[in-house]
């Protein structure tokens, strides 16, 4: 009975496969993007290990700076989300910036007020405890909690 033996190029062959399925894992397992990087180098390394199978510093190096341009190209596309992370993954930081309108005199020492906003209601409040309103134009400053912190538009 014959024994199938494998070789040391083989044997790398199949490793940078399963590094590249580890890191598949990972990246499923985990938030962010930055595993599927390492796991597309893997794949290229696994390329050059098939074709030049005894070139272990080539595979090496492939997987280093495929991985590395990848992972500095994907933070840049990502990164362009925004710098704010709070912005970027909650749409409720969308209304910031936005000009609303007082439906209830805000009045934020009594804990009052409201305004409406893409037709969307929000209570308000500002940040210098000022008395705003019915009608006024304002703009919303911050989100804090579950209130649109405004000022008005002068």
């Amino acid at each position: 009975m014959e024994q199938l033996a494998l070789s040391l190029p083989v044997i790398i062959f199949y490793l940078w496969l399963a590094l590249a399925v580890i890191m598949v894992i990972i990246e499923i397992a985990c938030t962010g993007i930055l595993q599927i990087w390492f796991a597309i180098g893997a794949v290229c390394a696994a390329v050059v290990a098939k074709f030049y199978p005894d070139y272990y510093i080539a595979q090496l190096l492939t997987f280093l700076i495929v991985s590395a341009v990848l992972t500095f190209i994907g933070s840049r596309i990502f990164r362009e989300k925004g710098d704010n992370p709070q912005v970027a993954s909650n749409p409720v930081y969308s209304i910031l910036g936005k000009t609303a309108i007082v439906t209830k005199e805000i009045n934020t020492l009594e804990g009052l007020g409201q305004i409406t906003i893409n037709g969307d209601m929000w209570s308000a409040k500002t940040k210098d405890n000022e008395i705003i309103k019915e009608n006024t134009k304002v703009t919303v400053l911050d989100i804090d909690g579950v209130k649109a912190v405004v000022k008005p538009i002068e």
